[in-house]
């Protein structure tokens, strides 16, 4: 009996709630692929054989698949387009591949790398002064500005770990559009006619504090140019970080997605 199968199925629903959960199927008539086949190879006993082939989420693009799990208790596989890290759960406990390889965590916790909207338990704990880390971190887009064909934004990031963390240097940045497809993005540092670049420096954020950095682009087509990207979500890696912060944005920079960023600095 798959007894954690409902289970699962409820947060198949909740992490990719348009994607249809198909009915278990034959071993043999579904397979492992990719980072899913990757996965089940370095964990075989825990994620156990497919019941179904791996469905896609139309809406956002994530990819879920169905196992019998270790002990046939069941299991599912995730791949989180938005991020691209790929997990198996057993509805308690996640196995992650990610930047330091595979690691396991509750579902309720967040490794100090990983996106985290919901601002889960953090593992291990940020440490005092340590650098800023993603899932200690919300994103936020503050003031808007424009000029002289070029469109900028205040972007503010919230520390919301109870001790207080650092930023040092530049934020990566790649646009999406709905369905967390990436869209062409050129991120170059400084340069902006809207916000004046401070350099890096170090800037320290007590718990609950913030900081900000400038991101404009401009709005005029140049050359053979005739439509400039459009996105409507933006995925930010902050300084040093491995994984981004996704969050909506409307944005439609010209010149190959050109997009101008400064340090982050302390708020304005």
């Amino acid at each position: 009996m798959l007894r954690c199968l409902p289970l699962l199925l409820a947060l198949a629903i909740a992490l990719s709630p348009l994607a249809k959960i198909p009915e278990p199927a034959q071993a043999a008539e579904c397979q492992f692929v990719l980072g899913f086949l990757s996965l089940q190879q370095m964990i075989p006993d825990i994620v156990g054989n497919c019941l179904t082939n791996v469905q896609y989420n139309p809406a956002n693009g994530d990819g879920l698949q169905m196992t019998t799990g270790w002990h046939g208790n069941g299991g599912m596989l995730v791949w989180r387009k938005a991020d691209n890290f790929t997990a198996f759960t057993d509805g308690y406990h996640t196995w992650v591949n990610g930047p330091f390889g595979l690691q396991e965590r509750l579902n309720s916790q967040r490794f100090f790398w990983e996106w985290n909207p919901d601002e889960l338990v953090i593992v291990p704990p940020p440490v005092p002064g340590d650098r800023c880390h993603t899932a200690q971190l919300s994103l936020s887009v503050q003031s808007g500005e424009g000029g002289a064909g070029h469109v900028g934004n205040t972007m503010r990031f919230t520390n919301n770990a109870p001790v207080l963390c650092t930023f040092y240097g530049y934020v990566g940045a790649l646009m999406l559009d709905a369905q967390n497809n990436a869209l062409p993005t050129q991120v170059i540092r400084g340069g902006g006619f809207i916000f004046k670049d401070p350099g890096p420096s170090l800037i320290t954020v007590p718990a609950g504090g913030s900081a900000d950095f400038g991101l404009e682009w401009s709005t005029v087509p140049v050359g053979d140019e005739t439509i400039c990207p459009q996105a409507s979500q933006i995925a930010v890696i902050p300084p040093n970080e491995y994984a981004p912060i996704v969050i909506p944005m409307t944005l439609a920079p010209c010149r190959g997605g050109t997009i101008h960023v400064t340090a982050v600095h302390p708020p304005s």
